[in-house]
């Protein structure tokens, strides 16, 4: 009998295209997940990878175990649904990815929400973000992915994948505390250092799109990560920045709220299909959206 503990690093291999991240997503060594693989190939008597390239690539049995082992996780998927609805209750873990700036103003609220009405759902945290959690959200170790997106794009789109909008986010203008000017547009700006986001985040895209815009270059500057740094950057100096309204804080920097400045969507990834959310999953899908509602209608 097939071991579907070695289905799923077979799937693992197929959906992130080599061992080291089928380890990696699986929290494994790349020894063990080889070890796995070499006992599902000898409980099957199939060759379930091409071993003759440089890239790992599954043969025609490899891609068809891969599929059936998919087809094995929604079926176990199906069972926790089926058993929430005969005992009438959502249960169990979910795991959730998030990222910095939702943290106290999302996260927070959810877990104490889910506290009080939801005990038996157990909500586990983890701060990821971006394609590695949409991966592992694919492999089914992660529930809930949160992400963000300019809202001057289209909805991003993932086969298989259902996208649940959460809030807007309006963008500001932050500038230092010493700067002696009360810009009315970017164009107030030109010439003036710049405190960005990392290549694809959606305060940098923003900030791309903003200065083309106003016909304005961005010279290259500081680059941080999470909002705080940011931040911490600006009032000292360094430059402005665009930041969503729900990172400001407490931070010293001077806020300029200019008309048309957008602003970022955040929403949550989620696996779809006939058996999927799980009722657990929904709940926290649904305790998530109440909470952004209750915070747009917060003055």
């Amino acid at each position: 009998m097939i071991d579907p503990r070695r289905l799923r690093v077979l799937q693992a291999i197929a959906v992130h295209g080599s061992v080291a991240g089928a380890a990696d997503a699986l929290r494994l060594s790349p020894p063990a997940v080889s070890q796995q693989l070499l006992a599902l190939e000898r409980e099957t008597g199939a060759s379930l990878i091409d071993r003759s390239g440089r890239q790992v690539r599954l043969t025609a049995a490899g891609r068809l175990l891969a599929a059936h082992g998919e087809r094995v996780a929604a079926q176990l998927r199906q069972a926790e649904r089926d058993l929430a609805e005969l005992i009438g209750q959502a249960s169990g873990p979910v795991r959730i990815a998030a990222f910095q700036s939702v943290m106290a103003p999302l996260i927070g609220p959810t877990l104490r929400g889910l506290a009080a009405a939801s005990p038996a759902i157990q909500p586990v945290i983890t701060e990821r973000y971006g394609p590695g959690a949409v991966a592992d959200l694919r492999l089914g170790d992660l529930d809930v992915v949160l992400t963000e997106y300019d809202a001057a794009v289209p909805s991003p789109a993932e086969p298989g994948l259902g996208l649940r909008q959460l809030a807007f986010d309006p963008y500001l203008l932050v500038i230092p505390p010493d700067w002696q000017v009360r810009p009315h547009s970017l164009r107030d700006l030109a010439g003036r250092p710049w405190v960005e986001g990392p290549p694809g985040t959606a305060c940098d895209y923003a900030l791309r799109r903003l200065a083309t815009q106003a016909g304005i270059n961005i010279p290259a500057g500081d680059v941080c990560v999470e909002f705080p740094s940011v931040l911490a950057l600006v009032a000292a100096g360094r430059g402005a920045a665009i930041i969503p309204q729900l990172a400001l804080g407490q931070s010293p920097v001077t806020v300029c709220a200019l008309p048309q400045l957008g602003g970022r969507h955040i929403a949550a990834w989620h696996q779809a299909g006939p058996a999927q959310p799980t009722p657990a999953t929904a709940t926290v899908l649904d305790t998530l959206a109440l909470i952004s509602e209750a915070s747009r209608q917060t003055p």
